[in-house]
């Protein structure tokens, strides 16, 4: 009886320490690698991490770095297991184009299509500025050193009128918020953000309102603008309460906000952060109203030169939303 009640102790011992190492293994933290705050997408990660975080066993933190380029690397050298960027930047580095020529980011995969996401170009409310046609000589941002990326949104919008960043009286700006905070201190006519990000709302009270040029969206421009990148589209947006700026339908620039991570990620953990997401839209529309936009189904929606982690088609099969 005696060896009896040993072996069962053993057992049940056994169990706890499996039990505590299982524990310990998946409390190891991972990280997603997204913009510095004052960017929506800051907002938009901390709602992703917060919600898988509260909705699986990983413990995930966010790190930001000043760049999309920095954002993917950081998910490319195993520095972070996720990276929150565009499917425009993900394209390139994925296929070693623009920045990237020569050095292509192999290693990248899909964990998820987050949701499409608007972009425009903003003047003051009571700015002479009606049209992208008006810019033409006006004093915009260029350089962007630190932000390669605002050289195709910044030329793609332009491009539906026909002028380029070469078109600008030229203010050099190294990221988005400085070219933001150069607008907002008098030394630029226009900018480029976001809608709805929270930037644009402290940009909007400090000059006294902004709004958003309307972009042409005849098959012309949207050709000029595709080919800049071929995500880039025009894409009309109603008014809406946390939309800063936009004061009737509006037409934009759109694309989609994707999820990232490295193809040597554990299948496990891709599986239990895209599990998280799909079954919690709620949780993510209360971190960002943005998440409105968001649908399980388009979680798996493709994306140009770009392939799913296994572990994330392993759960679209399950939830029936994969398409071969």
């Amino acid at each position: 009886m005696r060896l009896f009640r040993l072996n069962i102790l053993a057992g049940l011992a056994g169990l706890t320490v499996a039990g505590l190492l299982s524990a310990t293994a998946w409390a190891q933290p991972v990280a997603i690698s997204t913009l510095p705050p004052g960017a929506i997408n800051n907002v938009q990660a901390q709602a992703i991490a917060k919600v898988i975080q509260e909705n699986s066993d990983l413990q995930m933190r966010v790190v930001t770095f000043n760049s999309p380029a920095a954002i993917m690397g950081a998910a490319q050298n195993a520095q972070a297991e996720f990276a929150f960027t565009s499917n425009d930047e993900a394209g390139t580095a994925v296929r070693g184009q623009d920045e990237h020529e020569g050095k292509p980011m192999s290693d990248l995969r899909l964990a998820a299509s987050i949701f499409p996401f608007k972009v425009g170009i903003a003047v003051r409310k009571d700015s002479d500025i009606k049209s992208v046609a008006d810019l033409k000589g006006k004093r915009f941002a260029t350089g962007w050193q630190g932000f390669k990326q605002g050289i195709p949104l910044f030329n793609a919008m332009l491009a539906t009128e026909g002028l380029s960043l070469d078109d600008a009286d030229a203010v050099p700006a190294t990221n988005l918020l400085r070219a933001a905070d150069d607008f907002k201190a008098g030394k630029t006519d226009a900018f480029i953000f976001a809608v709805g990000a929270p930037k644009v709302a402290e940009i909007d009270s400090a000059v006294g309102g902004i709004r958003w040029l309307n972009l042409d969206d005849s098959p012309e421009a949207q050709e000029r603008m595709a080919a800049v990148r071929p995500e880039y589209h025009v894409k009309e947006q109603k008014p809406l309460p946390h939309l800063v700026g936009v004061e009737g339908p509006t037409n934009l620039m759109e694309y989609y906000i994707v999820l990232l991570t490295n193809k040597d990620v554990s299948e496990d953990v891709v599986y239990e952060a895209v599990k998280a997401l799909y079954n919690n839209k709620e949780g993510l529309v209360a971190g960002h109203p943005s998440f409105n936009a968001f649908t399980a189904e388009g979680m798996a929606v493709p994306q140009p030169g770009m392939e799913y982690h296994p572990g994330a088609i392993r759960f679209f099969k399950e939830a029936g939303i994969w398409k071969d």
